[in-house]
């Protein structure tokens, strides 16, 4: 059986590098955030956990209430019926500390089988059945922050696929930075809770660049595992939320839409990408079915008009601008903000990547169109909180297909203009401060959380590891390694961006067999 060429070799060893790297990091950083937030304290966790606790029991649906159709009884064992009152005495309250919380049940008090409101009843039971799986143990605040980290491994395994498809593609660099850009403060916060809008953002941005990759950067040899590894995205994202459905079909409609048409159809003709269609169109439909017979977007009902759908939505479009900065970081209960100053640095970081992509896009090809040469994303919002519409807006901000480079193409097509400088450098430029900048700006937010629930919003810095609340582990260590797991992440992304990109004219010629096979 002949051997496959070295190169296909080396890109399967960058490929499943690029996977571990990022899985490994994602998943610390979570896991230090999870870790250094109290429990119960992101949005709506308690009502997502006893969701969890009752479909790990078989409990899909619950009993849902005829004038509230969102909230509705479930059976769990009475430690987390404990837990939808546990942080009420702190949550929405900036300044009030953790320590305030009245203990939940212990021993076999807590394993008594009882009834639990959630508001969370009619939602689809895909994530919490993974999630959900930790409440089979004897209960304990162990396994609140276990449902945690198995939360924070599923979102940072999907996420890694993401980094994956980035790293076989052969002008990988903007693209990698564009996905790294997408992790704001507030996706990594919400991966380490336990939240079905962690593994709806994650699967969005990671369907977002597997999509484009798939068709703008076309390896037949690879088309079945590609195309198995987006269905399993799609089924996932679909299914993660009652409005995840829209967004597999926007994603899809808009890179058919952005093209290049001919990937599109290339991939379409291929019957090997059928089987794995029709999965991503089951799994879609399956989710639409259980939207629509549970009745997940019958909000608040008769008793709450304020909480319908048009009413959600119109709400949903004139708070843009508030979702905007909550995608950027709003912890605990949307009462815990980054400081203005992180916040605005951050935009600049991020904003520059689509004004570069749109400057080069226009120099190169004379389109009013920059998408003929990058991948941009549209801004839908979705009709509920901001930390919601990240998957809309959580495509790569500014990535780049294989083709030649919008400069070179400029020079190829004006005889007798001069070649100029190589756009490299002020690129090179952007990404080291992207790569730098976006770190820090999230290692603000992980200090900006830890000190709201140790000294109160206001409290004092001096008094961060030592506070009225701590953490079940030492908050130095999770600070160390938080401050690590950046680092390590920074590293990993310099190098991929700075080692994978030949010059731009490189790529105007014809390239070898063995370098296509990506």
């Amino acid at each position: 059986m002949p051997h496959p060429p070295a190169a296909e070799v080396d890109l399967r060893r960058v490929r499943r590098r690029a996977f571990w790297g990022a899985f490994t990091v994602l998943w610390v950083l979570a896991a230090t955030w999870a870790l250094a937030s109290p429990l119960l304290s992101g949005p709506d966790e308690n009502a997502h956990v006893v969701k969890a606790a009752a479909v790990a029991r078989g409990e899909l649906g619950g009993r849902s209430s005829a004038d509230n159709p969102g909230s509705g009884l479930v059976d769990v064992p009475d430690f987390y019926r404990a837990t939808m009152t546990y942080p009420i005495c702190f949550a929405f309250k900036p300044e009030a500390t953790p320590d305030c919380v009245t203990p939940l049940p212990e021993g076999d008090a807590a394993q008594v089988e009882v009834e639990s409101t959630t508001w969370m009843v009619r939602n689809n039971p895909v994530y919490y059945a993974v999630v959900g799986l930790p409440t089979l143990l004897p209960p304990g605040e162990a396994v609140l922050y276990l449902m945690r980290i198995v939360s924070a491994a599923l979102c940072a395994a999907v996420l890694a696929w993401g980094f994956r498809e980035v790293a076989g593609l052969a002008r990988g660099s903007l693209p990698l930075l564009g996905l790294t850009a997408a992790l704001t403060p507030m996706v990594v916060y919400l991966t380490s809770t336990v939240n079905p809008s962690a593994l709806e953002i994650s699967a969005a941005l990671t369907l977002w660049v597997s999509l484009l990759a798939l068709v703008r950067d076309p390896d037949p040899d690879r088309l079945r595992s590609r195309a198995a590894g987006i269905a399993v995205v799609a089924v996932l994202l679909a299914n993660s939320r009652g409005t995840s459905p829209f967004y597999v079909g926007l994603i899809a409609l808009t890179v058919a839409a952005i093209g290049p048409w001919s990937g599109v159809v290339q991939v379409l003709r291929d019957r090997r990408s059928w089987p794995w269609l029709g999965a991503t169109v089951v799994g879609t439909v399956a989710s639409l079915a259980w939207t629509a017979s549970a009745g997940t977007l019958e909000a608040g009902g008769a008793e709450h008009p304020e909480l319908g759908f048009l009413s959600t939505a119109l709400r949903t479009l004139t708070d843009t601008g508030d979702f905007l900065v909550v995608s950027i970081g709003r912890f605990g209960w949307l009462d815990t903000s980054m400081p203005v100053l992180a916040v605005v640095v951050l935009c600049a970081l991020v904003g520059a990547l689509p004004v570069l992509a749109f400057a080069l896009a226009q120099g190169g090809t004379g389109s009013p169109f920059p998408w003929s040469s990058w991948w941009p994303s549209p801004s839908p919002s979705s009709c509920t909180r901001g930390r919601h519409a990240r998957s809309g807006t959580s495509g790569p901000r500014a990535t780049r297909s294989r083709s030649p480079s919008a400069c070179s193409r400029w020079r190829a097509s004006s005889p007798g203009t001069p070649a100029g400088p190589s756009p490299k450098r002020p690129v090179a430029g952007c990404c080291a401060r992207s790569c730098r900048g976006s770190p820090s700006v999230s290692l603000v937010g992980f200090v900006t959380n830890l000190r709201r629930y140790a000294v109160g919003a206001s409290g004092s810095w001096r008094d961060l590891l030592g506070g009225a609340w701590a953490p079940p582990v030492s908050a130095g260590l999770l600070l160390a390694v938080q401050v690590l797991a950046l680092a390590a992440g920074t590293v990993l992304a310099m190098r991929g961006w700075s080692g994978t990109d030949a010059e731009p004219d490189a790529l105007a010629a014809p390239r070898p067999a063995a370098d296509a096979a990506s």
